[in-house]
């Protein structure tokens, strides 16, 4: 079930938001706390169209409850007589709101600021108070936060919601609906989040598809926890489920690798899409390394093989497939066949582009912020190179930009192009862009250059993931089409 909190401060205000609310949701939590004076419960609870599992918290639990605790405990026990479906009450206090026949007690615990090292210890004690649902709420900034939360899940004996205050936030709601979890909560819309990084109805839904997700459902885990990884998510949730798959991708972070391993371990990943920042320690994760990740030195795919890992790379030869299809779309037989390509950086990804477009005729130019890495790359490949204030001289045809490779205190990040060289007719493919266009794209359109969307580059990464997972094909159409719902939800269309 999906739960919306309905947190207003007065009463017409709530029979408003519970109906609203009940048009989408499954549950729907009333937050009496919130309320500027009490309210008439037996009024509000009369109304209801969904059930009701009723709040009243301290602000120690993060509520906005001014009264006494006696007046707290009484209004909650007349809660139960009027009629509530659920009534949440405190570990602490759970002994003072007795079981009562039509109403289940869920017994909770909160940490604000942590996941305590104890919280099994509270988890039991939670038990020990004959709940009909525990509920779990703390602070999870990292994977080393949510591990204790993802082992109480995997193990859970009693119906348990876990709620991760911070980005693993979706992660543990996507896990516990998987492992059986009676509820997730989300926001009715942005901005009318209980607390950062609660999602939304539509992204439970759209994005997650979190109502089809049970049990027998394969997760793959998607790093990052960005809107990149969030676009992943949809894309590929929406071709899984146009193939009536029973996979769903999973978005968790990395930190650790000795910890992501157990993490994985414990969920059963079937795979894993990594992002950019932890690609290059993945083929270390891998107990079998294919040769596009050899080659490259980094891996953006792992999957699940006898046992162990099988990393893969697929940026590289989806980037070239993009500037064929690219120059293709403008030129009927338009190739990269004897194209000068000059590839700006030095990473694994820019040694993979320089190979693939070297298989399809280019002939292939390495710029590099240091000598040394351009060098070495310029003989891995047999090409040439230059530094990159000698690009604005060399004659090509093409410019991909790739990550960097070549972070130092002297040269951070990606080497900046400066567009003002580009001329009609160049082609050029930003590897570091986002969804969106980045500054060099726009001043590239802007010269009448062909550029490659990132949108279409994202598509042919995410199209070679989803085969590899699956050996089917994704639908091109599905793929954008979720692309471009994720783009309108965030304004970027």
């Amino acid at each position: 079930m999906i739960c919306v909190s309905v947190a207003t401060e007065s009463r017409r205000m709530a029979m408003a938001d519970m109906l609203t609310a009940a048009r989408q949701a499954d549950l729907l939590e009333l937050r009496l706390d919130r309320f500027g004076r009490a309210p008439d419960v037996r009024d509000l609870l009369a109304a209801k169209r969904k059930p009701v599992v009723v709040t009243c918290r301290r602000p120690a639990d993060g509520g906005a409850w001014q009264g006494s605790e006696d007046e707290r405990l009484a209004l909650l026990r007349q809660c139960v007589i009027d009629g509530a479906d659920y009534v949440e009450v405190e570990l602490d206090v759970a002994d003072q709101i007795r079981p009562f026949p039509g109403c289940k007690r869920v017994v909770s615990y909160t940490a604000l600021t942590e996941t305590p090292a104890d919280i099994s210890d509270r988890y039991d004690e939670a038990r020990a108070k004959r709940p009909d649902i525990i509920k779990l709420t703390t602070r999870a900034r990292t994977p080393e936060q949510a591990w204790p939360l993802v082992q109480i899940l995997a193990k859970a004996s009693v119906p348990t919601v876990v709620v991760g205050l911070g980005p693993a936030s979706v992660t543990l709601d996507v896990l516990g609906k998987k492992l059986g979890a009676p509820w997730a909560y989300a926001a009715l819309g942005r901005g009318l989040e209980s607390y950062p990084g609660e999602p939304t109805i539509e992204e439970l839904e759209a994005v997650y598809h979190y109502r089809s997700i049970d049990r027998a459902t394969r997760l793959v885990g998607v790093t990052g926890l960005d809107d990149r990884a969030r676009y992943a998510i949809a894309a590929l949730n929406a071709c899984f489920a146009d193939r009536n798959l029973p996979t769903r991708c999973w978005p968790v972070a990395i930190g650790n690798p000795g910890l992501f391993r157990k993490i994985a371990r414990a969920v059963k990943l079937a795979g894993v899409i990594v992002d950019d920042a932890h690609q290059g320690a993945i083929p270390g994760m891998a107990t079998e390394v294919d040769p596009s990740a050899t080659e490259a030195g980094a891996a953006d795919v792992l999957l699940e093989h006898a046992g162990g890992w099988r990393a893969y790379q697929t940026a590289a030869a989806a980037g070239v497939a993009a500037l064929e299809s690219t120059l293709g779309a403008r030129t009927p037989g338009g190739t990269l066949k004897a194209k000068f390509v000059a590839v700006v950086g030095t990473s694994g990804l820019a040694c993979g582009v320089g190979r693939a477009a070297q298989a399809l005729g280019a002939s292939v130019i390495v710029v590099g912020h240091g000598r040394d890495e351009a060098h070495r790359l310029a003989e891995r490949l047999g090409c040439r190179y230059v530094l990159l204030e000698a690009l604005y001289g060399t004659l090509h045809d093409v410019l991909v930009v790739c990550p960097s490779g070549e972070a130092t205190e002297h040269h951070p990040g990606t080497p900046a192009v400066h567009p003002g060289y580009l001329r009609p007719g160049m082609t050029v493919l930003d590897l570091t862009a986002s969804i969106a266009a980045s500054p060099l794209l726009r001043a590239a359109e802007d010269r009448d250059c062909v550029t490659v969307p990132p949108k279409q580059l994202f598509a042919e990464v995410l199209a070679r993931q989803f085969h590899l997972l699956t050996g089917e094909h994704a639908s091109r159409e599905v793929l954008t089409e979720a692309l471009d719902r994720c783009a309108e939800r965030d304004g970027l269309v």
